[in-house]
């Protein structure tokens, strides 16, 4: 009984490790093997990444094309019940990331990749914008309010940029935060590097260590070295978003106003596949390059103040800041 036990559990797992020959089939298992291999969370959650694998493959028998096969991705990776963690498909990923990603780590991929039809892998969601409305710029009081509502959109970051070479007249600079739930290591990298350069954080990875983070770029001077800075913050936000008002504030760069925010800061790497498609993978948590990580406690305020008037404490601070060239981390 036992013999014929643990032959069925090897012949599970002989057919969960041999590569499926159709191309969803292979899609599905190498996304699966992507969480497998990289997730933070060796114990994914609690979830039998094992069983999700056979269940998905068997799934995978009956789709007939990439939109089915993208979208049964997307349901396998919810499976984790981490909101981080997610599959575009080739226009979602170009209309949230652009080309910002990293090759999936399996060469047998890109030897043989799909040959995908435009119309087979749309969607109709659209980059205009993001769920939580897109970035914005605007004067206040002689102030310049950037709001940055997330770090997963490739366009907020050129709508921040734009509105900082677009006023240089302004004493100051709110970075509002607020409500942002976070994003990529790379919009938060670039993001970062309009204000202060070098290498303010470090990833808590999963067999690896830890493993530093510079800005991007990480050398040379800031756009913006020589205003003062306040960063908004709430309970709201998470991720990313943390870590860029974290290492804000620790670079002695900005004064961070607001509440702690979420404590929730997995760090999300973009893998993409060879059509375009990409998948988001949370590989580790983010942490201040020295000191604890922000996981579970989140960063604390310099000032607290009431997330609805964290705007006026801004203000009110930025007119009593003396201008001059805040303190970098390099």
């Amino acid at each position: 009984m036992r013999r014929g036990f643990l032959a069925l559990l090897l012949l599970f797992s002989l057919a969960l490790a041999a590569r499926p020959e159709h191309p969803y089939a292979r899609r599905v298992y190498y996304a699966w093997k992507l969480v497998k291999d990289l997730y933070y969370d060796p114990g994914y959650h609690g979830v039998d990444w094992e069983a999700v694998g056979r269940r998905y493959l068997k799934k995978a028998e009956d789709l007939k094309d990439w939109d089915a096969t993208f979208a049964l991705v997307r349901e396998m990776y919810a499976e984790l019940g981490d909101a981080h963690s997610t599959y575009l498909d080739p226009e979602r990923a170009r209309a949230l990331a652009g080309a910002a990603c990293y090759r999936v780590p399996y060469p047998e991929v890109w030897k043989h990749p799909p040959r995908i039809k435009p119309d087979e892998a749309s969607s109709p969601a659209g980059g205009d914008g993001g769920a939580w409305g897109g970035a914005s710029a605007r004067m206040v009081r002689g102030f310049l309010v950037l709001r940055l509502p997330d770090l997963v959109e490739a366009e907020n970051y050129d709508k921040i940029a734009a509105g900082l070479r677009a006023h240089p007249e302004a004493r100051g600079v709110v970075l509002d935060l607020r409500g942002n739930p976070g994003g990529l290591v790379f919009e938060m990298a670039r993001t970062a590097a309009l204000f202060i350069r070098g290498w303010p954080w470090r990833l808590v990875q999963r067999g690896l260590g830890a493993v530093p983070l510079p800005t991007l770029p990480f050398w040379g001077e800031p756009e913006i070295a020589d205003r003062p800075l306040a960063v908004l913050v709430d309970g709201g936000v998470n991720s990313a978003a943390e870590g860029l008002a974290g290492a804000l504030k620790n670079a002695g760069r900005a004064k961070v106003i607001g509440e702690a925010t979420a404590g929730n800061t997995e760090a999300i790497v973009p893998y993409c596949f060879p059509e375009g498609s990409m998948a988001l993978v949370a590989v580790g948590v983010l942490a201040p390059l020295k000191g604890p990580t922000w996981e579970g406690r989140g960063v604390v305020p310099d000032l607290e103040a009431d997330p609805e008037e964290a705007l006026n404490a801004a203000l009110r601070y930025l007119e009593t800041a003396t201008p001059g060239k805040g303190k970098g981390s390099r």
